[in-house]
């Protein structure tokens, strides 16, 4: 008797269960559709207010950083004709997607900060598919936990508000990842005839869907390759020695060919555009070191601010958060850890460094934007690990996740995280005279000034002569042309101190004009030889 009062109790659990993810029950009684209608729309409601979260942390101050160097290249290449658009993009190893959105998104708007609108919509979708996935394997209180911290994590509003795709990268993901788990959740289900009305259709679909997306987006999703497959591995497993084995690998096969079909061409118009070269254009990447490695994972995975052009995490205001954001994915770890939803979460999580690491013990390419998508099952395992929090502090600590989580973004909008290059393009177009010259210490630099240069004003380049090259400069000099200096990165890499720059241009003589912009650029003006003091 006992034994089956337990089977019925179990029976009714699953039925409501899949009445509140609105799957299953059509005929129940009136109540159980009332409670279903309440949930569904509780949870709705819960995911806007973490999307306008985290939709109002990425527009908030959105113009105030400049654009550097990758962003300035967005700007450049929107700018051409479609035939120009994809040929520059695929030369770059980009794909031409999103850059095709934001031409028509700059063909209604002007202003550069329009260009990031989109990325800040993207990154606050991610927070609401997080919260999405965390409360489908537990419930709303660990979405809850999980969405907010997505929303609030500084890195996630960082990349929400940067012109490039990275966040419309982990948003597809986050979808994928969504249809993947719904698969692993009742691999049966996930076997039956597609055809057939209680089949898994959209985990198949939210899975194939997001995976072409994302790969035909940015080819930082490849790794999501690895993961998935090796999760699908898991899932066709469980299901070994019944007759739903072979439907479920005919699924499989079938998913697979479909993302193929419609990836591959755009991979190999990458590598022919590469000549093959691919990660020998990768040269710029600091090397892997310890110190590396503390970056990448407290900037994607703790909760702290990384600085754009150089492999330096900044100042954090809640030190104590990132440790508690560890342990909670401990806890969540540990409670999935005997489900095969687990498995494929932290399949999610630790593929994709794992492979950056790998890739980099030959080449490196270990930076923190390409493991930014493992993120979303990151927080969803946080989520899960503060669930199990006493029901009755459960309300203070997300109120406190909440708190700590905004207090800890306010370095974002206050500290330097992009050189003003936007300041040094301003002071130069209001001092250089027409015959000066302008030597830049970093090759890039004159991108950057160019794209950069007060709408209201002459270009730069038809007043001055705008070189890298200090050979071209010196000559100028010896000519009679007053030589503005430069000195300051625009993009990741080796910054030259300004003492060693101004010995190696110590054959101008001594500057009469040093112009600090920001904390990473300095600007020198050197009057001609024959001028006794500058006008």
């Amino acid at each position: 008797m006992n034994e089956i009062v337990t089977s019925a109790i179990r029976t009714d659990m699953s039925h409501r269960r899949h009445a509140l993810d609105g799957e299953a029950v059509f005929g129940g009684a009136s109540m159980v559709r009332k409670s279903t209608w309440t949930h569904a729309h509780t949870n709705a409601a819960w995911m806007l207010a973490i999307v306008l979260l985290g939709l109002a942390a990425r527009l908030f101050r959105i113009d105030h950083q400049p654009l550097w160097l990758d962003e300035a290249l967005t700007l450049k290449r929107i700018h051409l004709d479609f035939n120009g658009l994809v040929a520059d993009s695929f030369a770059n190893r980009h794909m031409p997607t999103y850059f095709l959105l934001l031409r028509l998104v700059s063909s209604f708007f002007t202003g550069d900060a329009w260009l990031r609108i989109p990325s800040a919509l993207f990154g606050a979708m991610s927070a609401g598919m997080v919260f999405v996935i965390a409360s489908r394997l537990a419930s709303r209180r660990a979405g809850i936990v999980a969405g907010l911290l997505m929303a609030l994590s500084p890195l996630q509003v960082q990349y929400g508000q940067e012109a490039r795709s990275y966040t419309l990268v982990t948003l597809l993901i986050g979808v994928a990842l969504w249809g993947l788990l719904r698969l692993a959740e009742q691999p049966e289900r996930a076997a039956i005839d597609l055809r057939r009305a209680d089949a898994e259709r959209m985990g198949w679909a939210a899975y194939v869907f997001g995976t072409i997306a994302a790969l035909d987006v940015l080819g930082d999703a490849l790794p999501w390759l690895i993961a998935c497959n090796l999760s699908l591995l898991l899932v066709w497993r469980s299901l070994s020695g019944s007759a739903n084995a072979r439907a479920f690998g005919r699924h499989w096969l079938l998913s697979t060919v479909a993302i193929i079909a419609c990836t591959v061409p755009f991979y190999a118009a990458v590598f022919a555009a590469s000549d093959g070269q691919m990660l020998q254009k990768f040269d710029w990447i600091p090397q892997m070191s310890w110190q590396h490695m503390w970056v990448v994972a407290g900037s994607v995975y703790l909760m702290r601010m990384v600085a754009v052009v150089k492999f330096d995490l900044m100042h954090t205001a809640v030190p104590l958060l990132g440790a508690m954001v560890a342990l909670a994915a401990c806890a969540g770890l540990f409670r999935m850890r005997a489900r095969l939803e687990g498995r494929v979460l932290l399949l999610s999580v630790l593929v994709l460094p794992l492979f950056i690491l790998s890739v980099s013990l030959f080449k490196s390419m270990l930076l923190p934007r390409y493991v930014l998508w493992s993120a979303v099952p990151f927080f969803v395992l946080v989520g899960l690990g503060a669930e199990l929090l006493p029901r009755r502090t459960w309300t203070m600590a997300a109120t406190l996740f909440l708190l700590l989580g905004t207090v800890n973004l306010g370095p974002v909008y206050r500290m330097e995280t992009k050189p003003r290059w936007d300041m040094a393009a301003a002071t130069l177009a209001a001092n250089v005279r027409p015959g000066d010259t302008v030597f830049t210490a970093d090759p890039n630099a004159p991108t950057m000034l160019s794209v950069l240069h007060p709408k209201d004003g002459l270009p730069l380049e038809s007043t001055a002569l705008v070189t890298s090259q200090l050979d071209q400069a010196l000559a100028r000099w010896r000519q009679g042309s007053r030589v503005w200096a430069v000195n300051g990165r625009s993009a990741l890499g080796q910054r030259e101190e300004l003492a060693d720059f101004k010995n190696r241009i110590a054959a101008l003589g001594t500057p009469v004009v040093e112009i600090p912009e920001g904390k990473e650029i300095t600007i020198l003006m050197f009057p001609a030889p024959d001028e006794a003091e500058p006008n």
